[in-house]
């Protein structure tokens, strides 16, 4: 959890997020969304080998930088 110490803000930040690991992917031919493509890629990630790393850059509301870790 997170907080702006300059307005408070504990629910919405802007910042980084990366997944990386081993992943199946596969054709999803059930895919009709919008009738002009037949199918989309689908991919599933393998728990063990999965890793993600996730910074936060600033508040959401007020741009502020000034972000404590809580």
């Amino acid at each position: 959890m997170y907080k702006c110490l300059d307005c408070g803000n504990t629910e919405k930040f802007i910042g980084h997020a990366q997944e990386k690991g081993i992943v199946l992917i596969y054709r999803n031919d059930d895919f009709d969304s919008d009738k002009t493509q037949s199918y989309s890629w689908v991919y599933n990630v393998s728990e063990k080998s999965w890793d993600f790393s996730m910074t936060v850059d600033k508040c959401y509301f007020c741009n502020s930088k000034n972000i404590l870790k809580i």
